[in-house]
């Protein structure tokens, strides 16, 4: 990928040294700045999707019926999108999220303020830009990135632990991506329980999840899933399959999202 200045010569009032130490990559391309993650693989193959009442108590009749899905290989980013990355996109195109000027002033917490809208736009932006398949994650592939194929409640595993900033365990607010390293889900992937809710790409529909219902559809006007709960929520929002929606032009400040790489047909 051309770039006309080395990642490490990017200004650190625009790339932290704590992001680049974590993996997250800084290049100008064509006189733009673009901060892009670190990616955990996540390899093809069937994954258990939803809850099972027998095995979780606090299974919502939405999660329910519990069944196989089956998903192409992709790479999921290991952090929400952070204010840093995003920060890119505003100098590029002047669109400020709400609260901007706060939340400038924590460049390695997750962006919020951000719409489903908003996040769409990103993410063609920065495919744009690195001429690279970057996306908004489908409900699915958030979901198994999050848990892996065994149907795990957390990403840990099946007993709640202090292991994510939820209302019950953190400090009530956003906190830097990775401050909660022992909630790593089964593939690497980071802050998929509590921190923020993420914007997936896929409309809100009932289960079971068969592929051809049209649920990735970018277009139609209807509610967009969010996934992992948030700050503001109980540990029972940050389970894996827990869904939540909004309007797509619905933004707060426990909204974010994370980006992966994919080929989708």
């Amino acid at each position: 990928m051309p770039t006309d200045t080395p990642p490490s010569l990017l200004s650190p009032n625009h790339f932290p040294k704590r992001l680049a130490d974590l993996g997250f990559a800084g290049q100008v391309i064509n006189g733009m700045e673009v901060i892009t993650p670190p990616l955990c693989n996540v390899p093809a193959g069937p994954f258990l999707m939803g809850s099972d009442k027998r095995h979780d108590k606090d299974a919502r009749d939405d999660e329910q019926p519990q069944h196989t899905v089956t998903l192409a290989a992709y790479q999921i980013a290991r952090y929400p999108v952070t204010v840093a990355e995003y920060a890119c996109y505003v100098r590029a195109t002047g669109q400020q999220p709400n609260g901007w000027q706060s939340q400038v002033k924590e460049l390695d917490h997750p962006v919020i303020n951000v719409s489903w809208n908003d996040a769409q736009t990103y993410v063609r932006w920065l495919a744009q830009v690195t001429g690279q398949a970057w996306l908004l994650p489908t409900e699915a592939e958030w979901e198994k990135a999050a848990r892996g194929t065994d149907g795990r409640i957390y990403p840990w595993g099946d007993i709640w632990e202090t292991l994510a900033n939820t209302w019950d365990s953190g400090p009530h607010r956003t906190t830097p991506v990775g401050a909660y390293p022992g909630g790593a889900s089964p593939y690497g992937a980071k802050d998929m329980a509590g921190a923020v809710w993420e914007w997936c790409s896929s409309l809100y529909q009932s289960y079971p999840h068969l592929g051809n219902e049209g649920r990735e559809n970018l277009n139609p006007i209807g509610s967009r899933c969010l996934r992992g709960g948030s700050w503001r929520y109980a540990p029972q929002l940050a389970r894996t399959a827990c869904r939540g929606s909004d309007i797509p032009d619905s933004f707060g400040d426990d909204f974010g999202f994370r980006v992966v790489l994919a080929s989708r047909s």
